[in-house]
């Protein structure tokens, strides 16, 4: 389970970190307080899991020069290259075609961060290149794969897990004030420039994101992100085959999980097959006895988010244990739902999350959603020991947190004061979380 994570120049964060994460951890705050921005580095940390070796031919073996590394899986658990995944999020194409990156006589990967942003003049710093190789046989690693061109648009980030040593160069000047030492975390450096923070070279780290995150990882293949991308896509085909294949009794289990959200579909069955008009992927069909099946895109916006993030969620709990834990990041569970569907959904969700080996991440705008996980906390339905809130402010680049458990939640919310807003704004409504108590 991740505990903490430093940063160096992600997106919008220029420094900061977060402590005391849980294995469930609500991450609240206004707009821009660096909520997304956190979700996606944790995303991106989580799915780096294809062995490589980190090669830099300015520093000699046995000066920390070659080191196991880690570099993005081609696919997540929904069957979604990473990286691509999160440049279609910011309109972007999904294959980076300017990656300074060129295939080696050893099938590796070369990048030459000295080529990033062409109209800047880059001074002479170190280790302006470095390579990803296959791992040799002999570090033990099961799959070996040599790099293909498709890889040179999708690879944009390194991690070294744990190193023995770094060299100085490699170490932001924060982290080292931090006391943080190569081998008490996973270390990660991104060189895709509209990932780093205002991209200038004051310093040789300018050019890279940075951050460390510290405690276990998640198994790669099972890291879980369900944003608004996902809910209005169909399921990918890779995702849904496996599903089936996999999962005992999928289709039942779908179909039972959204009749105790959605009460009307309580006789109904669901399948899933493929999406409509030749589209690419899958989607779900809904069936009552005599009638002919209707399409899950064909409800409501909540009934189809919903049900796409149950199939997946179902998948990811039948699939997980101790050694192959899972990761879920859930962006704005409120969204197109309405409150008494919210809390059902909640419901569920953490019935299924509950006693499985995977650590949950949500975002969230909704006071329902605060108040609704606040309750489950009071009744014990949520952990109180393994769960967090974290209210996150993001000004000048420098982001903070201050959490709070279930002491903090149920005074805020009995008070009448809104954990999302950092300012004194008078609000017309607000939440009052008391439970009364009847004397005999």
């Amino acid at each position: 389970m991740i505990e903490r994570i430093m940063i160096h120049r992600f997106r919008g964060i220029r420094q900061g970190h977060i402590d005391r994460l849980r294995k469930v951890n609500l991450l609240i705050g206004p707009n821009n307080s660096g909520k997304t921005a956190l979700l996606e580095l944790l995303y991106l940390s989580a799915t780096c899991g294809r062995p490589a070796i980190f090669i830099r031919d300015d520093l000699l073996p046995d000066e920390t020069g070659t080191l196991p590394a880690r570099t993005a899986l081609a696919h997540d658990f929904s069957g979604h290259p990473p990286f691509q995944r999160l440049r279609q999020r910011h309109g972007k194409r999904g294959e980076w075609q300017d990656n300074p990156a060129t295939l080696t006589r050893e099938r590796g990967i070369a990048v030459r961060l000295d080529l990033l942003k062409k109209d800047v003049r880059a001074p002479d710093v170190p280790w302006a290149e470095f390579r990803l190789e296959p791992p040799l046989p002999e570090w033990g690693e099961k799959d070996i794969y040599a790099f293909e061109q498709a890889d040179l648009a999708q690879i944009a980030l390194f991690s070294l897990p744990q190193p023995k040593a770094l060299d100085a160069s490699m170490i932001p000047p924060t982290f080292a004030e931090s006391g943080i030492q190569p081998g008490d975390a996973h270390w990660y450096y991104l060189w895709e420039p509209d990932w780093v923070y205002r991209w200038k070279l004051q310093h040789p780290l300018d050019r890279l994101a940075v951050w460390t995150t510290h405690g276990s990882m998640p198994d790669p293949a099972r890291v879980m992100f369900y944003d608004t991308v996902a809910a209005s896509s169909h399921l990918t085909t890779s995702f849904a085959q496996w599903a089936y294949n996999t999962v005992p009794d999928w289709h039942e289990h779908i179909a039972e999980r959204m009749a105790e959200i959605f009460p009307s579909l309580k006789e109904a069955t669901i399948e899933v097959t493929d999406a409509p008009d030749n589209q690419h992927g899958r989607t779900g069909y809904v069936r009552f006895r005599g009638q002919t099946p209707l399409g899950i895109d064909q409800f409501g916006d909540g009934a189809r988010h919903a049900f796409k993030l149950i199939a997946h969620l179902v998948a990811l709990a039948a699939t997980v244990d101790e050694s192959h834990p899972g990761m879920m990041l859930w962006e704005e569970p409120e969204v197109f739902q309405n409150p008494a569907t919210l809390g059902r959904l909640l419901d569920v969700v953490v019935h299924l999350l509950k006693d499985k080996p995977i650590q949950v991440f949500i975002t969230t705008q909704s006071l329902e959603v605060i108040a609704h996980l606040t309750r489950m906390l009071q009744h014990d339905i949520l952990p109180p020991e393994q769960t967090l809130a974290f209210r996150l402010n993001l000004r000048d680049g420098v982001l903070k947190s201050a959490w709070g458990d279930i002491d903090t939640l149920t005074a805020w919310l009995e008070a009448g004061l809104d954990p999302r807003i950092l300012e004194n704004v008078d609000l017309p409504l607000q939440f009052h979380l008391r439970e009364e108590v009847h004397e005999d």
